[in-house]
């Protein structure tokens, strides 16, 4: 008889709303915002340039003061935020996990139960170096 693992992640899914399940890392939302924002400076940029009277060095320096380089600074912000927003999610979701764990096993350790590797006989250290064929299942599913 197999042993569940130990350890498979955090279910983030059965923590949202149906609408949330769909997209729950907020990076892409944050992405495309920016991106919107980017365009609707070019635009304005060029409506300014266009519309406000002046030579044509005022016009070309009100594009790029009002249009292009907010409209760089918009992109690249939001791109780089959207990624330490991804990378903060798993790294919450990391610490979270091991800091349950923790918890287990202070309450085994003041309550005077043993731990679940003491009460099986088997060493869970053996769980990570040997993965089981569901967890590669499971990365699967999730790449798809």
């Amino acid at each position: 008889m197999g042993r569940a693992p130990i350890y498979n992640g955090i279910n983030r899914a059965g923590l949202y709303s149906s609408k949330a399940r769909k997209a729950p890392h907020p990076g892409p939302a944050v992405v495309r915002a920016s991106n919107h924002l980017a365009v609707a400076c070019l635009f304005f940029g060029v409506a300014f340039a266009a519309f406000v009277s002046g030579s044509l060095e005022q016009r070309i320096g009100n594009l790029f003061s009002f249009g292009l380089i907010p409209a760089v600074g918009f992109y690249a912000g939001g791109h780089i935020l959207g990624q330490l927003l991804v990378l903060g999610l798993e790294l919450c979701d990391m610490i979270m996990a091991r800091c349950f764990r923790y918890a287990v096993r202070l309450v085994n350790w003041w309550t005077g139960a043993p731990a679940p590797s003491e009460t099986s006989g088997i060493d869970s250290r053996r769980h990570f170096s040997q993965p089981s064929s569901r967890i590669h299942t499971l990365r699967r599913d999730r790449s798809d």
